[in-house]
């Protein structure tokens, strides 16, 4: 370090020495030279420029004169070697379906209320099977009670309505076989009478009013069916195939007082569909073989009715166009033609108004009539013409859940079937039929809600009959101060049903029949009697146990309303049927 120090300062002396010597030289010269004095004045600073170099090309370029273009020349020749391969054994995949839920196959209901009133009812059907399927079914309901009359006293009005059949069916690849048996029972008392009616009248024997208070020595009646039929149908659900369907049936209906018929009837109906297009015929053949017990003669009627239609569909419209015939090959032969015919527009699924026009011919006879009035008495009858029916009407889809049905329609009727007491009678307490032409216009209101709300549904109709014309069958003249016996104006049913929960569910229905008139005589004048309006409201309910067992309770009557089903016919008051269910 020292050395190092040594050397620099010898470094620093050397340059002093130098750079003395240079300055006297200087000085020297300028003694020896003397120079004039000037003065220099710089305005600007001094900015040096520099020239572009010119840049000499440092890649030399060599123009070929010769331009040679290599060309190939080659060939393929494939050679197929012969392999082999064998692919492994896969088995076959299976599908396995969902588990089909397990199948209840009946239950029994059994229940009992008051007005000494058992009911019972037994439904059973054969397990889950490819090619068939069987069961059987019972029912019965009646009532041992009594009802006051007019003047307070009890009245037996007891009843009973039975009902049993077996059926079945056999499934084949297109087409099914099935068919049913079976017998039913109706009984009824006439209780209906008016004690006021005949007060003043010295023909009547009192004393008849006091057989009515026991069952036993009331008058009854009663009305049983035995009857079978079958049908053999296809089951081809594409198109451009011939549907068919061929039905055979037969049924004797006897009463009590002697009174029986013996009922055939047949229908065979083929039918086709090739794109929007379905057209067909039906075909029905019914013979009715008639007895009435205080007839000497057997009355009967036989009634052929091809119905042969067209009809097309499509996303907007389904109109249908045909035809009834009906030939009535009974004591009065008469060919009846009625049109068929109907037209209905959809309107972006929502709106859909319809229009038809058409007409059917209805067979009365003793057999029919007492589903109608239980009370009626044999009689010679005569059919009923509904020559023509015009409807004019439109269906409204106002969400999934709520569906409407406004509907106007006329109607003309020929022999219009009404009842009237019959006077022949010594209490007038059965009826009897009496027929006018009618014109009539109506109309009709359905509102569904399903599911509103959960667990909630509603149905509510109503409708409407203003007759514009009563006549004589057989001069066609309106008759004076006729009136349509025991056919109320106005008609309205509800029905309202709510689940709360899995277990419980209750429900009200509701019916109101507003006035009519019945057809009477005090001292043998006739006049026309008002009938009250109805209003009958019922509620049920039902609590399940578990899934298989559960209990019921109809409430009827809540309002305990003394109306009456027909003239002289009261209804039994409040009244309750409290059972259990059990499904197996």
């Amino acid at each position: 370090m020292k050395t190092m120090r040594k050397y620099s300062n010898m470094k620093y002396l050397t340059l002093l020495l130098v750079a003395v010597m240079l300055s006297g030289s200087l000085m020297a010269q300028v003694d020896n030279n003397t120079l004039e004095e000037q003065t220099v004045v710089i305005y600007n600073e001094y900015s040096p420029v520099l020239k572009d170099a010119s840049r000499i090309q440092s890649l030399p370029v060599i123009v070929d004169t010769m331009n040679v273009e290599p060309k190939f020349d080659y060939s393929v020749m494939p050679t197929m070697y012969r392999t082999t391969f064998t692919p492994a054994k896969i088995p076959a995949a299976t599908v396995k379906g969902e588990a089909l839920a397990p199948l209840n196959t009946g239950f029994v209901k059994l229940g009992y209320g008051n007005y000494i009133s058992p009911f019972a009812e037994l439904y059973i059907n054969s397990k889950r099977q490819k090619n068939y399927s069987l069961g059987i079914s019972a029912h019965h309901h009646s009532s041992f009670g009594k009802i006051k009359n007019y003047l307070n006293q009890k009245i037996y009005s007891g009843y009973d309505d039975s009902r049993v059949e077996a059926f079945g069916k056999k499934l084949f690849a297109k087409s099914v076989l099935s068919g049913k048996i079976y017998f039913s029972s109706n009984g009824v008392c006439y209780y209906g009478y008016d004690p006021k009616v005949y007060g003043n009248t010295d023909t009547i024997n009192w004393d008849v009013f006091d057989y009515v208070d026991t069952r036993d020595e009331v008058e009854k009646q009663r009305f049983s069916r035995v009857g079978a039929n079958m049908a053999f149908e296809s089951q081809q659900t594409g198109r451009k195939h011939w549907n068919y369907k061929f039905g055979l049936g037969y049924q004797y209906f006897f009463t009590k007082t002697k009174d029986w018929q013996h009922k055939v009837d047949a229908v065979v109906n083929f039918g086709r569909s090739v794109k929007n297009i379905s057209y067909g015929v039906d075909i029905n053949y019914l013979f009715n073989a008639n007895k009435i017990s205080w007839v000497n003669n057997t009355n009967n009627d036989m009634f052929i009715n091809p119905e042969p239609y067209f009809r097309f569909e499509n996303e907007k419209w389904n109109v249908k166009a045909g035809a009834k015939l009906v030939y009535s090959a009974s004591c009065n032969k008469k060919f009846y033609i009625y049109p068929d015919l109907y037209a209905q527009l959809n309107i972006s699924n929502t709106l859909l108004p319809y229009i038809s026009y058409g007409g059917h011919l209805e067979n009365n006879n003793l057999e029919y009539l007492s589903t109608i009035n239980p009370f009626v008495i044999s009689f010679p009858y005569v059919n009923t013409s509904y020559q023509h029916e015009a409807n004019l009407g439109i269906k409204a889809i106002i969400s999934k859940k709520v569906y409407l049905q406004i509907n106007a329609n006329y109607s003309h009727i020929d022999q219009m079937v009404f009842f009237v007491n019959d006077t022949l009678e010594p209490l007038h307490n059965k009826f009897k039929m009496e027929y006018m032409d009618v014109d009539r216009v109506g109309a009709y209101a359905e509102l569904s809600m399903r599911e509103l709300a959960p667990g909630l549904d509603i149905l509510l109709k109503a409708r409407y009959y203003y007759y514009l014309k009563l006549a004589d069958v057989n001069t066609h003249n309106a008759i004076a101060d006729a009136r349509p016996w025991q056919m109320p104006d106005l008609d309205i049913s509800l029905r309202a049903s709510y689940r709360l929960t899995n277990k419980i569910s209750f429900g009200l229905e509701g019916y109101f029949l507003n006035k009519c008139y019945a057809k009477e005589y005090v001292e043998g004048v006739q006049y026309a009697k008002k009938m009250k309006a109805v209003v009958d409201v019922n509620l049920f309910g039902e609590y399940k146990f578990d899934d298989n067992f559960s209990a019921f309770l109809y409430l009827n009557n809540i309002a305990c309303q003394r109306y009456y089903i027909w003239n002289n016919y009261r209804a039994q008051g409040f009244n309750a049927l409290i059972g259990l269910t059990y499904i197996f």
